[in-house]
């Protein structure tokens, strides 16, 4: 069985976590053979923490390109020389046998892309919201590819790709994580046994800036690949996003289904009608996401 792989992570102004992250991957159970960190875009200290850890960990690779996730994740590929890749943000933590299980798993041949689980550091309590943090023990199984954390055989993605006559990462992608997960379909599978651990995000302005970016992420995509089939928004993602919402301790639990339905219906007609935002690919970051781990 053959476990070899690179990492890969873009990065834009996470000076905050970015040492943290690096550190949890050096911590894998078995180690990258390459780690790629490509800065696009920064306006903060990011790049100079990077190259410094570089110095003394010789597998970090530090690498820029234009601003965008897309243009990171594509100079990413151009530099790995291993097949498989874990991809993750730069603003959290990965269990130490991500990298194993992934790789494993990913050993099937009839797979593509594998992505991991979540698990997050949210408020304890309304006090502890602003005063301290806990790490939930309680692994959260998406059904979809997340950027935070997912592994990827580079060939057959593109081998795929060249079948469906798509681009494997176009430029202009505004959520590249949903791309891949619509152009592998049939090929890919999350497992718990690999996970990261991220922050929730606390604020309503980041909340909305976060499921806005999704919705016309979403839009962006079925004018891109009319063919394949990208469903609506579904509960259990929608329901995500609304339990992402800390602003109140408990506030999830007082939504019922059947509200959120109607919530849902109204937030997807009502970014439907905002359109695509003269943003691109570089959208502001929700900042109450990148600090550090306590």
């Amino acid at each position: 069985m053959n476990l070899a792989y690179a990492v890969g992570i873009p990065v834009r102004n996470e000076e905050n976590t970015i040492i943290q992250t690096i550190e949890s991957v050096l911590n894998q159970s078995v180690s990258p053979k390459e780690i790629h960190i490509c800065v696009n875009g920064s306006s903060d200290n990011t790049y100079n923490l990077v190259q410094d850890m570089a110095k003394v960990e010789k597998s970090i690779n530090l690498i820029t390109s234009e601003p965008g996730k897309p243009n990171a994740w594509n100079k990413i590929v151009s530099e790995s020389s291993e097949n498989k890749i874990m991809f993750c943000d730069g603003d959290v933590l990965i269990c130490n046998k991500a990298g194993e299980n992934l790789s494993k798993r990913l050993e099937d041949k009839n797979l593509i892309i594998v992505g991991g689980s979540k698990k997050y550091f949210e408020p304890n309590t309304l006090k502890g919201k602003y005063l301290g943090f806990r790490k939930s023990e309680k692994i959260t199984k998406i059904n979809w590819i997340s950027g935070s954390l997912y592994m990827v055989k580079i060939k057959e993605l593109f081998d795929l790709a060249q079948n469906l006559k798509v681009e494997v990462m176009p430029k202009d992608i505004i959520c590249e994580d949903s791309y891949l997960d619509l152009i592998t379909q049939g090929y890919k599978e999350i497992i718990e046994s690999a996970y990261n651990i991220s922050r929730q995000v606390e604020t309503f302005k980041d909340w909305n800036l976060s499921l806005q970016r999704s919705f016309v992420g979403k839009k962006q995509l079925k004018e891109k690949l009319p063919d394949l089939q990208y469903g609506n928004l579904s509960m259990k993602k929608l329901s995500q996003y609304y339990y992402r919402l800390n602003q109140f301790e408990g506030i999830f639990n007082k939504f019922s289904a059947l509200s959120l339905h109607i919530l849902g219906r109204c937030l997807r007609k009502y970014y439907e009608k905002i359109g695509k935002p003269d943003i691109g690919v570089v959208w502001p970051e929700t900042k109450s996401t990148k600090r550090f781990y306590n």
